[in-house]
């Protein structure tokens, strides 16, 4: 694989993360994300603005949108690839990277519902033509709530341009959103050039309640408060609405449905990246299960329209729709 094929499919890892805006760690006051009835700003998906990225001749030459939630000046320089709101919590795979190429990657948008939007989330194979190097990057499109440190300069470790999580110290009861879906059946991985994969795609809803400290290193760890796992397959064409997804707090390592492979605790079911005080991002290490009575810090959440993206793996017929998510207290 020659340098450049290599960079593209080091920088879709970063497109496809199921990671994800936080502060630095030692501001963990969530009132910058959520209104006083506890949801998240921005929450119902009506409010969207584009950067812009002027893609290397190499590459398409074309101008990209770079999709984010949230409202920023419509006066603002869309060029400016820094421009976000800061009061909102969401991003996106979305990305602007920049080492030897200008590089822009959308596939989450805004599609109209009724009278305001909703998310869209497609998986994709993305095919550059490089002065005759054919390479295909498979992406998923991922909703989630922290940050991509941008733009991706580097092919060493990219997951580490991952910042997950945003401050947050409520306890739902559960999570409400709408939702409909395509989930394709025939499943490639691409990181050069596709190759077919066993298995169906799924699409994934996730939430993580974390209590989050620092030791005097700068090393990141965390206890598990409570959580919400959910994977869709098949085919829902129209909306469901207002569907409830209840939170579990507490050690559910004794529960019936319980699976230690989607379940369990991180690093053990994958790999997290967080920005500590002094503003490195180290892993973050889960050491247990929180008590009843614990009140977390942090919050992971993110929907993906496949699961195993972050692999370059998945199904470009699947499409994954997204709306007015809401905690219930």
């Amino acid at each position: 694989m020659s340098k450049i094929s290599k960079y593209i499919a080091a920088v879709a890892v970063v497109f496809c993360l199921l990671s994800l805006r936080a502060d630095n760690f030692s501001n963990n006051n969530s009132s910058s994300f959520i209104d006083n009835q506890g949801q998240l700003n921005y929450s119902s998906l009506d409010f969207w603005y584009a950067r812009k990225v002027k893609e290397s001749t190499l590459l398409s030459g074309k101008t990209i949108e770079l999709f984010g939630v949230g409202k920023v000046d419509p006066n603002s320089d869309f060029y400016n690839t820094t421009l976000k709101d800061p009061k909102s919590p969401w991003s996106t795979t979305n990305i602007y990277s920049k080492m030897v190429l200008d590089i822009g990657n959308t596939r989450v948008f805004p599609e109209k519902r009724g009278e305001g939007y909703c998310c869209r989330l497609e998986t994709g194979i993305r095919k550059d033509n490089i002065v005759g190097l054919k390479v295909e990057v498979l992406i998923a499109g991922t909703l989630f709530l922290g940050e991509i440190i941008e733009p991706i300069k580097s092919l060493k470790d990219p997951i580490k341009n991952s910042n997950q999580g945003v401050p947050f110290n409520k306890k739902p009861k559960a999570v409400i959103f709408d939702y409909k879906y395509n989930v394709g059946k025939n499943r490639v991985n691409a990181t050069y050039n596709a190759k077919p994969v066993e298995g169906t795609d799924k699409a994934e809803f996730c939430l993580i309640l974390q209590k989050r400290w620092e030791d005097k290193n700068g090393n990141v760890f965390a206890t598990r408060i409570g959580g919400a796992r959910k994977f869709f397959t098949g085919t829902v064409k129209h909306w469901v609405n207002g569907s409830v997804f209840p939170v579990t707090y507490g050690d559910v390592t004794h529960l019936p449905e319980y699976d230690a492979k989607t379940m369990g605790l991180i690093p053990g079911v994958s790999e997290v990246y967080v920005k500590n005080s002094k503003n490195n991002m180290v892993p973050l290490v889960e050491t247990g299960w929180g008590k009843p009575d614990d009140v977390p810090t942090h919050l992971i959440m993110y929907f993906t329209s496949s699961y195993q993206g972050v692999d370059f793996t998945g199904s470009t017929e699947t499409v994954f729709w997204v709306d007015n998510i809401e905690f219930v207290y």
